[in-house]
């Protein structure tokens, strides 16, 4: 039986060809091209594989960029939502001076051609938690714990057993350089074991660093870093005092030439830093102490910062207390002093007035004295309440941040000025499923919150919390967060592992004849959470005792 034609009324005729449209864009210039492609959204400007060339041009996305991520928070600063003037509306407009945009300042470099395609895909991935995660193996049952610290990049991080080590995250994750910790303190005294590290770039575009190192005998070391164009990066110590503090440094910060040290006996020490051209021992090297302060009744976790402005200098330190009738509370004390050499002031500010329902920021008079935290408060009910202390502080001015163990956090608002000290009424964020240990902020309002077992970790936008109107005081405040969603974790293997991996194997083995898993399982995160611009690093322990670094890319 025959079959049916596919097309019986006309079977020798092939079907009809789509007419193909006349090619107009050709013809124009890359000048009208790149207009036209300005009106395109960014998925189909991805996906605008004809012109390629211009569909990646930096001019069209520093604009995409700009429309994007700097206007919605210019409209969100309360003088610009408040101006309806001419002046107001072209103040935001965007302009290809990135200096002039809302702290963007940092993204312009002299001699630097920003690709500002792939700043689109980082902040991109930051708002939805798309990063690629590697695991690097730091230290094998270190006799004292590992500090790391986080800085453009680069990853130091400070232990008995490894001394002090730099190594980049961005290129294969090798090894920059190391030095040990064996000759620090011979004939001065033992440094024994790093127990803090602080940070400071000392001139960013030729990769060098202050590495200040806190020891549990109480002395510090302060290195120089340099990273080399041609990977010729070393330590130099510049800098070793063995009777900084009587007990163990708990808590360091830096800034230029000061250094801001708390102990383990809760003393603080403000050291001001001679910078010297010339050659000379690091005995040598002058510094000089500003001011000491002792406190009796504040506990850990604990906070320092130190920042300066156009006329003044502002060493910080946060803390917690217990208060009866509010539960734990939160403290901040600053040390401000003129950087022409004016008196040195000390000033006090706590939560307890904002953690009473209708009551108003009381201002503490400044005095060179060491205030006192136990005032007696009004009679009022109290709004947050906690019975436990905070498991971690972070302070980056305006923002403070405490996280807890009941699933939340605490957002203050520090306000500082030369008038005045205070902490504005705080806010509870949730969004953990479970107990949160470590908290980061950053100047700019952004926050990254880790859980206890490292299984989540958050990144927050403060400046939408703070825009936001919460129904009461003390409200939770819910989906503010985003949750980290890594790809399928990689451990590399590390080149500066301390055993070999048969040890390691010997050493699993013998875990499991006890009743434990042999395969990688992670126990608890010790150490704070640091991140900057493109990365975050968390800092785990096995239950075998390895520490290992959590490097999470948003690139």
């Amino acid at each position: 039986m025959l079959k049916r034609a596919l097309h019986e009324d006309s079977p020798e005729e092939p079907p009809s060809k789509r007419i193909r449209q006349p090619d107009r864009l050709s013809s124009l210039s890359d000048e009208l091209l790149l207009h036209v492609l300005s009106f395109l959204s960014i998925p189909s400007l991805i996906t605008c594989q004809r012109f390629a060339a211009l569909a990646g041009d930096s001019e069209l996305w520093k604009r995409k960029y700009y429309s994007r991520w700097v206007w919605p928070r210019a409209r969100r600063i309360r003088q610009f939502k408040q101006g309806t003037g001419t002046t107001a509306r072209r103040s935001i407009e965007y302009s290809p001076r990135v200096s002039n945009w809302f702290s963007h300042g940092p993204l312009t470099k002299v001699g630097e051609d920003r690709n500002w395609k792939g700043q689109y895909r980082l902040q991109h991935n930051w708002s939805r938690g798309s990063c690629r995660v590697t695991e690097v193996e730091v230290a094998q049952h270190p006799l004292a714990p590992v500090v790391v610290k986080l800085e453009h990049g680069v990853v130091f991080t400070a232990d008995a057993e490894n001394g002090l080590r730099a190594w980049s995250i961005k290129d294969t994750k090798t090894c920059l350089a190391t030095t040990s910790f064996a000759g620090v303190g011979d004939g001065d005294g033992v440094s024994g074991a790093p127990t803090a590290v602080a940070v400071t770039p000392d001139d960013q575009k030729r990769g060098r660093f202050d590495v200040t190192v806190g020891f549990e005998h109480g002395g510090i070391a302060v290195y120089s870093f340099t990273s080399g164009l041609k990977g010729d990066t070393s330590f130099e110590l510049r800098l070793w005092h063995p009777d900084s503090a009587e007990t163990a440094i708990t808590a360091l910060a830096s800034h230029k030439d000061f250094i801001l040290i708390l102990s383990e006996d809760k003393v603080l020490y403000l050291y001001q830093l001679s910078r010297q051209e010339s050659k000379i021992t690091p005995d040598e090297q002058t510094h000089i102490l500003i001011a000491s302060l002792v406190a009796n009744n504040i506990q850990s976790p604990f906070s320092l910062s130190v920042r300066t402005t156009s006329t003044h200098a502002i060493a910080s330190v946060t803390y917690t207390f217990p208060r009866i009738g509010c539960g734990w509370s939160v403290g901040i004390q600053e040390l401000y002093w003129s950087k022409e050499g004016g008196d040195l002031t000390s000033r006090l500010a706590t939560t307890v007035d904002s953690q009473y329902i209708g009551s108003t920021l009381a201002e503490r008079p400044a005095s060179p004295s060491r205030p006192s935290v136990f005032e007696s408060p009004s009679t009022q009910t109290p709004s947050l309440s906690y019975t436990q202390p905070p498991t971690s502080l972070s302070y980056s001015h305006p923002y403070l941040l405490a996280s807890h163990a009941d699933n939340t956090l605490t957002m203050y608002l520090v306000v500082s000025t030369v008038d005045k000290l205070a902490i504005k009424t705080g806010r509870r964020l949730w969004g953990h499923t479970s107990a949160v240990s470590g908290v980061q902020v950053s100047p700019r309002g952004k926050a990254v919150s880790v859980s206890t077992k490292g299984d989540e970790i958050r990144i927050w936008e403060l400046e939408d919390v703070i825009s936001s109107r919460p129904a009461s005081k003390g409200a939770l405040l819910g989906d503010r967060s985003v949750q980290l969603s890594p790809e399928p974790r990689r451990t590399r293997p590390s080149p500066f592992s301390v055993i070999s991996r048969a040890v390691e194997r010997q050493v699993a083995a013998m875990e499991g004849r006890r009743g434990i898993s042999s395969e990688v399982s992670l126990s608890c995160i010790k150490g704070a959470v640091e991140f900057d611009d493109e990365q975050v690093v968390v800092l785990r322990e096995q239950q075998v005792g390895t520490q290992l670094l959590g490097c999470y890319d948003f690139t």
